[in-house]
C-alpha cells in the first residue's frame, strides 16, 4: 500500500530505556548509597553526642565532613536522575528520593548540632 493517498503510518517509537540511561542511574545509586550511610552517622553522632568535653570539636568536624560529601554527591545524583531521559523510570524516582535524602542529611545535622550544643 506504498502508492495510496493517505499518510503512512509507523509505530510510535516509545521511550525505551537505553543502556546508558540506565548504567548512569545504577551509578548514580551506587555513589548516593556510601553518602547517605555517612550522613546517617553524622546525624546519629550528632543528636546523640559523647559528654561535653569529649568530643573536642569532633561533632562539628563531622557536620562539615557531612556538607562536604553529602552536598556534591545529591546533587550530582539529582542531576543525573533528572538529565538522563533515556534510563528507567523506577531508576528516576528512587533516584530522585535518594538525592533528597542525601542533600537534607547535613542540613538535619547542622540544625541538631545548633540545637544540641554544649554549654
Amino acid at each position: 500500500m506504498e502508492n495510496g493517498i493517505g499518510p503512512i503510518s509507523a509505530p510510535p517509537a516509545g521511550n525505551k530505556p537505553r543502556g546508558m540511561g540506565i548504567l548512569f542511574q545504577i551509578a548514580a545509586l551506587v555513589f548516593a548509597f556510601p553518602a547517605v550511610v555517612w550522613g546517617v552517622i553524622v546525624v546519629w553522632s550528632t543528636a546523640f553526642p559523647p559528654i561535653c568535653g569529649d568530643s573536642s570539636g569532633v561533632v562539628t568536624l563531622g557536620v562539615v565532613g557531612c556538607w562536604i560529601v553529602d552536598l556534591p554527591i545529591g546533587l550530582l545524583v539529582l542531576a543525573i536522575c533528572v538529565f538522563v531521559k533515556n534510563g528507567a523510570a523506577r531508576l528516576r524516582k528512587i533516584g530522585i528520593g535518594t538525592s533528597l535524602v542525601t542533600l537534607s542529611l547535613p542540613i538535619i545535622a547542622s540544625i541538631i548540632s545548633q540545637t544540641w550544643h554544649c554549654p
